[in-house]
């Protein structure tokens, strides 16, 4: 498949990197493991760009784009259920929050104007109020909160939009993951090019060099991955997609982590700012284990069982 980007997709990641330009640059001081931005939220929420799957001449590929593009910054902002699934439902404007079941943490879910809820086949939609929700601390660099109980306005989607929603979500999860895994990456490539052991950079040393390449080639197939099921807006291309970047990732956390050495472990240095936000993603909708289950179940899907002889038999007699 050609990824060559057209002329407007040129133009619209042009527009969007100026918008991430502030937001590249790890934040100065940081000692803490989340580092959401209000700022950059109300930014992208004002920006018109939450929109652009549901804009004219565009669709769910320049936005899976954009998604990646965003995750790739230090600072967290939720960008892949606005994008990706609000168009479905409705969703303009505001944080769109996506719960996998009751009771587990939910990511972004205070900040959240609109919630899906994913209960087995069905897809609720509501708004959660205050005694909905509550937020929990941890080291997941994404700001969680746990779901105590459906909220009173939610309403069952109907199935074809629920099976749309519940694709839509599992391409934004591998979009987002994709971009973390470049940030990651990208940050460490700079840091062994920058740290001295033995005279000269670490990455001078071939085993480091080997390692990072083959991160490179996850990174590659990751976006490649997650774009070619957005454009399709395929089930079983997303359930590929998670599944792949899923798996990977665990490679390049280890590999980021090691070759950034004891810094790699300091919260002012800003590496968990992309891997421990992978960490949570990489149980997201399941985890690879849902994403495999779903691959097998549209590669394979299940025939209806052949009569028995003896029933044919019978039927002849």
């Amino acid at each position: 498949m050609d990824f060559t980007l057209s002329d407007d997709q040129q133009v619209l990641l042009t527009a969007f990197d100026g918008l991430l330009d502030n937001y590249r640059t790890p934040p100065h001081g940081i000692h803490g493991y989340v580092a959401w931005d209000a700022a950059f939220q109300n930014e992208l929420d004002a920006s018109g760009f939450a929109e652009i799957a549901a804009q004219e001449g565009y669709g769910s590929l320049e936005a899976a784009m954009l998604v990646e593009a965003a995750a790739s910054c230090p600072v967290g902002v939720e960008a892949a259920a606005s994008m990706l699934v609000g168009p479905l439902i409705g969703h303009t404007s505001g944080v769109l929050a996506l719960a996998w079941q009751i009771g587990r943490p939910v990511r972004y879910l205070a900040q959240a104007q609109r919630l899906c809820i994913f209960d087995h086949d069905a897809v609720l939609v509501a708004t959660p109020a205050p005694g909905d929700w509550e937020e929990m601390s941890g080291v997941s660099a994404y700001p969680m909160a746990r779901l105590l109980r459906v909220p009173a306005d939610a309403c069952r989607l109907p199935d074809d939009l629920a099976e749309a929603v519940r694709r839509r979500a599992i391409i934004g999860l591998a979009a987002e993951a994709a971009g973390l895994v470049r940030g990651a990456h990208e940050h460490t490539v700079r840091y062994v090019k920058e740290r001295q052991q033995f005279g000269q950079p670490l990455g001078h040393f071939q085993a480091i060099q080997h390692r990072l390449a083959e991160d490179a080639q996850i990174v590659q197939a990751a976006r490649l991955m997650a774009f070619r099921a957005a454009h399709a807006d395929c089930s079983r291309q997303a359930a590929i997609a998670a599944l792949y970047v899923q798996d990977a990732m665990r490679k390049l956390i280890h590999d980021c982590h090691q070759f950034s050495g004891a810094m790699g472990l300091t919260l002012e240095f800003p590496l968990h700012l992309w891997t421990y936000r992978l960490k949570v993603l990489q149980g997201e909708a399941g985890g690879r284990a849902a994403q495999a289950h779903s691959v097998a179940s549209a590669t394979w899907p299940k025939q209806k069982s052949k009569p028995q002889l003896a029933t044919v038999l019978e039927r002849t007699i």
